[in-house]
C-alpha cells in the first residue's frame, strides 16, 4: 500500500473515530468561529450515557434519595468555598462561553411502564465547587422535600448533566430554604474536576443581567435584560427578598444563573407571575413579571 492510499485510510479512520466521539455528546458544527450545536438528540444521548458501562449502578434511586432528603434540616449551613468574583467586564459572548460549563440540566430517568423508558429535562442547576456542590430551586426538589407527596412510579432516578452529555448522580441534598426557593445538593463528579461559577453581589435596579438556562426544549438558551425592581415578599424574612428582571425565561429555566457584566452569578431564576388585563375570559395577557432569588440569600447559608 503506497503512502497516498495509507494517508487516505488514516484520515478516514480519524473521521470515523471523531464522529463516534461527537455522537456520544452534543453534535456540533463550526462556521466562521460560530458553533452550531445539535440539541435535537440530547435526551436520547443522555439515555445512552446512563446505560453505557453500567453507569446507572452509581445512581441513587429516587425513593432512596427521598429518604435522605426528608432528614435534611431547613437552612442547615453549607460548607463550600465560593469561587472569587471576577472584576473585569466581559462581552456577552465572553460571559456565555466562559460560564456554560458551570450550567447543568436537572434530568429524570423514567422507566418503561405506561410508555417507553426515556430521559426528560427537568430544570437547571449551577456548579458552585469543583467537587460537586450545586444549587437550584427548592421547588425543583419539591416532590422529594415534601413528605406528603407521592412519587410517580415511573420516576427512577434524578441526575444532572453537562452540555457535553456527561451525566452525574445526585448523591444528597445538603440544605434548603423554602422562602428563598433554593436548595443546595451534592453530585458524584465521577472523577471530573468541575468548573464552578464565580458568585458576585446583589444588583441595584437598572443593572444589566445575563441569563443562561434550559427552557423546556431549548437547552442552553441565553437571554439578557435589566434589573427592573427589587422587592421583599416578607419584610421580616431576609430570605424573602427578590430581584425582578426583564430577561426572559420559561419552564425548565428554574435554578438558572443570572449573571452581571463580569459573569458573576448575582441571582437565580425562581418563578414568573403573569399580569392579565381581566380576571375573566378573554384574559389578555399583558406582562410577565420574572422573579429571581438574589445571591445574598445563598451567602446566608454558606460556610467557607
Amino acid at each position: 500500500m503506497n503512502n497516498r492510499v495509507m494517508g487516505y485510510y488514516c484520515r478516514l479512520l480519524c473521521v470515523v473515530l471523531l464522529g463516534s466521539l461527537i455522537g456520544t455528546t452534543c453534535r456540533a458544527q463550526q462556521e466562521g468561529g460560530v458553533v452550531y450545536r445539535d440539541y435535537t438528540r440530547r435526551e436520547a444521548v443522555l439515555l445512552d450515557s446512563l446505560k453505557r458501562g453500567n453507569v446507572m449502578s452509581l445512581f441513587k434511586g429516587i425513593n432512596e434519595l427521598k429518604k435522605q432528603v426528608l432528614e435534611v434540616k431547613e437552612s442547615a449551613p453549607v460548607n463550600v468555598k465560593l469561587r472569587r468574583e471576577e472584576r473585569r467586564k466581559l462581552l456577552p459572548e465572553e460571559i456565555i462561553e466562559r460560564r456554560r460549563e458551570s450550567v447543568l440540566t436537572v434530568n429524570k430517568y423514567l422507566r418503561a411502564m405506561a410508555g417507553p423508558e426515556m430521559v426528560t429535562d427537568w430544570a437547571t442547576a449551577v456548579v458552585l465547587s469543583e467537587d460537586g456542590i450545586c444549587v437550584t430551586n427548592y421547588h425543583v426538589f419539591g416532590e422529594l422535600l415534601d413528605a406528603g407527596v407521592k412519587l410517580n412510579p415511573r420516576d427512577s432516578v434524578m441526575f444532572v448533566a453537562a452540555e457535553n452529555g456527561r451525566v452525574y448522580p445526585i448523591m444528597e441534598v445538603l440544605s434548603f430554604n423554602r422562602a428563598a426557593d433554593m436548595a443546595f445538593f451534592r453530585i458524584d463528579t465521577r472523577g471530573d474536576v468541575l468548573v464552578p461559577m464565580p458568585v458576585g453581589r446583589d444588583l441595584p435596579i437598572g443593572s444589566d443581567v445575563h441569563l443562561l438556562s434550559n427552557p423546556e426544549g431549548y437547552p442552553y438558551t441565553y437571554t439578557r435584560g435589566i434589573v427592573s425592581r427589587t422587592v421583599t415578599l416578607n419584610p421580616e424574612d431576609p430570605f424573602a427578598n427578590r430581584m425582578e428582571m426583564t430577561a426572559d425565561f420559561a419552564k425548565g429555566s428554574s435554578g438558572g444563573p443570572i449573571m452581571d457584566d463580569r459573569g458573576n452569578m448575582v441571582a437565580m431564576v425562581s418563578c414568573i407571575r403573569a399580569i392579565y388585563y381581566s380576571h375573566q375570559p378573554p384574559y389578555y395577557l399583558q406582562m410577565n413579571v420574572k422573579l429571581t432569588v438574589p445571591v445574598s440569600a445563598f451567602r446566608r447559608l454558606i460556610e467557607g
